[in-house]
């Protein structure tokens, strides 16, 4: 071992096998005891401290190593998006018919939605009312004098590829609303609650419904009640189909118990509420509602010739967007965001596309993104993987660009928001972090910024840990506290 001190600070080379690796670099006292911690004696740890002002590296420990990032990825998938498109750009959905509408107020043809890729459409976290796109929609269709469709509604969900959910997330994920796929049409979330009521222990718990009501979905329950205060329940199903098997624990004797699973196929989901509430409005609807994929799948042609455009309805600004994705760590909206990433370069977006114009828009601003192998936008994959300098590095370009300010604020502060309110609460760094934090088995990860008399951008990585997770964070906490008191 090769040591040489400066201050604080210690530079290590560890010598291997296979000839000399730099690891800690830059390390000092407070990582080197922080990875000495029990828990972490067969984990991988990746960390950095980055000058947020010049880009210097301030203290390291192999922040090269390719690392799995867990949600923490968002802060890759978000920076994009505000690089390329600005924190005022806006999804839209846009509504029309074909055909011609008679004097009666008759519509011989197809009322059209055709989807702009809005993960916010209908949203419980939309600054609009979740029923604002259906009554806008009303007020359209009767403004253009329709009393009666003698075709149907259909959904048009063809911006983005069908593979809404990535084939490399895990089966258990599959069916769950934090598991939603991503379409060219979404639509309240692309969730639904399944109300539950259970009785006494080792008895099915007896489903009362959901909400929203889903059309077509059915649920075969293999369910038990179990004397325990939380659930493992799951809801597994594949995307578009109906099928939902649901399997776990859920507490026993609740009068009502509810857990969030995924709507299967979110642009039909919508069509059949459209048509619904037509028919409830006194509009008649003759054809079932379908959506664009359906009609390709079957062979039938469609077609927007002489399509009449009734309505371009606008969603939250995309930084009000990235806000939702980075304080609450949802993975729909980071993975429609990385479907429109890839719109930027291409017609018709998908995942694979995504990643590629992310990789690349990094590339091509300098930052070393060989550690860089993605499956996905939101940090749910396994196999994705990324460095702790890859991740610095790009909160520092964006940091120092021209939207720098407006991405801090999308990220929670320690101590009082989102998933980290209560990291460090209460203690002196407390509301001065700007962190989003990644978690899934055997992985805890931080990014973000730390806000004091200078700045600073900070990452840490840790994967394949043993023992409570709490302990972890709780040694988490001491190395920021080290690292940043005095700052």
């Amino acid at each position: 071992m090769l040591r040489k001190v400066w201050g604080k600070s210690i530079g290590i080379v560890l010598l291997c096998c296979m000839g000399m690796t730099k690891v800690a670099l830059y390390a000092n006292e407070g990582i080197l005891h922080f990875i000495k911690s029990p828990e972490l004696s067969v984990a991988s740890v990746g960390y950095c401290l980055l000058d947020a002002t010049t880009g210097r590296m301030i203290h390291s420990y192999d922040e090269g190593r390719a690392l799995l990032p867990a949600s923490i990825l968002k802060v890759v998938t978000t920076a994009t998006a505000l690089d390329l498109l600005g924190p005022d750009y806006r999804f839209a959905t846009k509504v029309g018919y074909t055909g011609s509408v008679n004097k009666d107020g008759i519509l011989q043809g197809n009322l059209i939605i055709r989807g702009g890729g809005d993960p916010m459409l209908g949203s419980e976290f939309s600054q609009y009312p979740q029923d604002h796109f259906l009554n806008e929609l009303f007020v359209a269709v009767q403004a253009a004098g329709i009393k009666e469709i003698k075709g149907r509604v259909v959904c048009d969900d063809s911006l983005f590829d069908t593979e809404g959910v990535s084939h490399k997330w895990l089966w258990e994920d599959m069916g769950n609303y934090f598991a939603a796929g991503s379409y060219g049409l979404n639509y309240s979330d692309n969730m639904y609650r399944l109300i539950l009521r259970s009785g006494t222990v080792g008895t099915a718990p007896q489903i009362l419904g959901t909400k929203p009501e889903v059309p077509n979905l059915t649920f075969t329950n293999y369910l038990r009640a179990a004397a325990n205060a939380i659930d493992s329940v799951y809801i597994y199903g594949a995307p578009f189909s109906g099928q939902r098997y649901l399997y776990g624990t859920l507490p026993a004797n609740r009068s009502t118990f509810t857990v969030k699973g995924d709507i299967p196929d979110p642009a039909l989901y919508l069509g059949q509420i459209v048509s619904r509430m037509f028919v409830s409005k006194g509009i008649k609807v003759q054809g079932k509602p379908t959506t664009v994929r359906l009609l390709r799948e079957r062979g039938e042609t469609f077609s927007y010739y002489g399509m009449h455009q009734l309505l371009s309805f606008s969603s939250d600004k995309l930084i009000d967007i990235i806000t939702v994705t980075n304080k609450r760590s949802n993975n729909l909206f980071a993975e429609t965001l990385l479907r429109q990433i890839a719109l930027t370069r291409y017609p018709v977006a998908s995942a694979s596309r995504g990643i590629e114009v992310v990789s690349g828009h990094w590339r091509e601003k300098g930052i070393d993104v060989s550690s860089l192998m993605l499956a996905d936008g939101s940090g749910l994959s396994p196999i994705n993987r990324i460095s702790a300098g890859a991740v610095a590095r790009i909160l520092f370009s964006i940091k120092n660009g021209k939207n720098g300010d407006s991405f801090l604020h999308t990220l929670p502060k320690a101590g009082e928001e989102g998933t980290v309110r209560n990291l460090l609460k209460g203690s002196r760094l407390n509301g001065s972090l700007y962190l989003k934090s990644g978690s899934i088995m055997g992985v805890q990860c931080f990014a973000g910024y730390y806000i004091g008399q200078k700045p600073y951008i900070i990452v840490l990585m840790v994967n394949n840990f043993t023992g409570p997770r709490s302990i972890l964070r709780r040694d988490i906490e001491r190395l920021f506290l080290s690292e940043l008191s005095g700052r």
